[in-house]
């Protein structure tokens, strides 16, 4: 289970807390007529399915090579993540509809006691997971060093390191955490629509015959006010993870100032087929092709590209070094060059990945 054992621990003891909330909402939301707990209670239940996906995910994450998987399942966090996150926007526009519902319909809550009850018992519940899930999240660690760094390298890391890139590694990997906070938060924000509805009409209680008032849309109100500080937090993961999954270029990157500076590498003729992307959260690895002017000497040269990478904080480099049909002037360097071996045979070019 490795270093998810913990976390797999809580999300298991969470979900079995969410399946008791869950049951005890919806009872009490039936006998007090009450749409918010109601609401609130198929959230908790929408946060037991995500919390059910998390576990999968981070147990998945854990298998680091699989004969199918070469890089593993290290992305599972991150599909989880976004799935969550998803499923946080689709449940928070459902809740929206309901609440413009209660705009045109209002209706007013029923034995408020026992919703004001049932609502502190889920605040209560909600904010334990959430300190819960908080901890585990903020207590990942980071990932371990690759084995087999050499010694100039470990110089690069203490005397080259920019304070940005320092910063981007210390950021967590635990991005289907964050995906399961999203509901968390949503359930707890729920709890507290429904704690401040049930509040007042305890202490102004409306009559059978007595007819809505400004009352019956404080729970609307707040709904709408739920919605959307849940889905400003959930439309920001929604993208980093995205980005991560479309292998795009992680942000903070900058690919022409990379290719600028490889192209001042001596001997390096062209720079081509250059493509960066992120494995997962801080982890970024790069590919590219390198036509080079001698025969010899690509050890020199691959050093002083992977310091170009790791000064821009990209540590997984791959390089291809090519080797130059005829002379080209080192001053009308081409970047854009085409492959000089892509594949063995030119029927498959509609299969590279560049074409």
């Amino acid at each position: 289970m490795g270093r998810y054992s913990g976390r797999s621990f809580r999300l298991v003891f969470m979900c079995v807390v969410s399946i008791l909330l869950f049951v005890m909402e919806l009872a009490v939301a039936h006998i007090g007529n009450s749409l918010s707990l109601a609401s609130d209670a198929f959230a908790v239940l929408s946060h037991l399915l995500s919390m059910v996906i998390g576990l999968f995910s981070l147990r998945a994450s854990t298998i680091t090579r699989h004969r199918r998987s070469t890089f593993g399942f290290l992305r599972a966090d991150v599909v989880g993540a976004f799935g969550n996150s998803i499923f946080a926007v689709a449940l928070m526009f459902s809740i929206l509809v309901e609440a413009i519902k209660r705009y045109i319909n209002p209706q007013k809550t029923e034995e408020a006691l026992l919703v004001l009850l049932a609502g502190i018992i889920g605040l209560f519940f909600n904010v334990l997971n959430y300190v819960i899930l908080d901890c585990c999240y903020c207590s990942a660690g980071r990932p371990p060093e690759d084995p087999g760094t050499g010694s100039h390298c470990d110089s690069l890391n203490v005397q080259h390191e920019p304070e940005e890139t320092m910063r981007k590694e210390k950021k967590s990997e635990a991005l289907n955490i964050r995906g399961v906070l999203l509901h968390v938060m949503g359930d707890a924000l729920g709890s507290v629509v429904v704690v401040i509805t049930a509040t007042i009409f305890y202490v102004l209680p409306l009559d059978q015959d007595h007819p809505c008032n400004w009352q019956c849309y404080i729970d609307p109100s707040l709904t709408v006010v739920m919605v959307i500080i849940i889905l400003s937090s959930a439309f920001p993961l929604i993208k980093e993870t995205a980005i991560i999954l479309l292998q795009m270029v992680p942000k903070g990157v900058n690919v022409e100032e990379l290719m600028s500076k490889l192209a001042a590498v001596p001997d390096i003729s062209s720079v081509h087929e250059l493509h960066i992307w992120e494995l997962i959260s801080g982890k970024i690895i790069a590919t590219l092709h390198i036509k080079y002017q001698k025969d010899r000497g690509y050890q020199d040269a691959s050093l002083k590209i992977r310091e170009i990478f790791h000064r821009a904080g990209i540590h997984n480099v791959t390089i291809q070094f090519e080797a130059v049909d005829s002379p080209e002037s080192l001053e009308q360097k081409d970047t854009l060059s085409l492959c000089s071996s892509p594949c063995i045979s030119k029927s498959c070019a509609k299969h590279l990945c560049c074409p």
